[in-house]
């Protein structure tokens, strides 16, 4: 968590003072998928956790690139896919390296299927889940892999106008980022609770002095942000979030459920 605040805090600064631009992105054809990676794609976190990255990456300041299907919230393969069915070049040619120097280390050849399942290009490379239809809908044809086994209950048919949806919710984060776009989109950035290894949080400062606080739990658990005594959440001001309320306790202490997010009005 602190590498990953000194990299978006540098950039969202440097950016900022020296009239740059950022281009804002968690997901594409290199990558895995960003919930499966680095939040958890259990059934009882995917979609929190899916919301949660929305707000995360989109209230920063910069162009937001959405990849296929990140909209949705689509997760990694499923870790019983046989490695016979991986078509990423690099994955292949790096479990031949490692079967072939390493035959007989069982527990080797483990380590790196789990790794694999984290982290292969063919993550992001499986069909677009467009509905429960045959392959997804994404094709008449035989696709050039096999679509994620997932695709019965994360299409788009299923979530497309449907409250409180992964996509509906980027719908409305995208609102949100376009509505306010003085504070998102040209505000300043500044991290709070900079030391806190679970919740990555930030401000967002517009020249007209609007503050707004965004908070990010990563993590399967419940984590405290603890804010400056001075600070003061305006009741009124809670502009998103995937759990509808916020826990405030004395203090300027907010406890934050597993994969919650908000971005709320701040009087300093």
């Amino acid at each position: 968590m602190s590498e990953i605040k000194n990299i978006i805090s540098e950039w969202q600064g440097i950016m900022i003072d020296r009239d740059g631009w950022n281009a804002l992105y968690l997901e594409n054809h290199d990558q895995s998928r960003s919930v499966s990676r680095w939040g958890s794609d259990l059934p009882q976190f995917r979609v929190a956790c899916a919301k949660m990255f929305a707000t995360f990456m989109a209230l920063q300041s910069g162009t937001v690139f959405i990849y296929q299907g990140q909209e949705l919230g689509m997760i990694n393969l499923s870790r019983e896919r046989d490695i016979g069915e991986y078509r990423d070049l690099e994955t292949l040619d790096r479990w031949k390296e490692v079967t072939e120097r390493y035959p007989r280390d069982k527990r080797y050849h483990e380590i790196t299927l789990e790794e694999f399942q984290k982290k292969s290009r063919d993550h992001a490379r499986t069909p677009m889940q467009w509905d429960t239809t045959s392959h997804a809908g994404s094709s008449t044809a035989e696709p050039w892999q096999r679509v994620n086994s997932t695709y019965r209950t994360c299409n788009a048919a299923a979530q497309v106008g449907v409250s409180d949806s992964v996509f509906e919710f980027w719908a409305s984060i995208l609102k949100l980022r376009k509505s306010h776009k003085d504070v998102f989109v040209y505000g300043d950035f500044e991290l709070v609770d900079a030391a806190n290894e679970h919740v990555f949080a930030y401000i967002r400062t517009s020249e007209a002095r609007e503050v707004v606080l965004v908070a990010s739990n990563f993590r399967t658990h419940e984590a405290e942000l603890c804010l400056p005594e001075s600070w003061k959440l305006r009741k009124d001001g809670l502009l998103i979030s995937n759990f509808g309320d916020l826990i405030v306790r004395s203090g300027g202490v907010v406890t934050l459920r597993p994969f919650e997010e908000f971005a709320c009005l701040v009087e300093k």
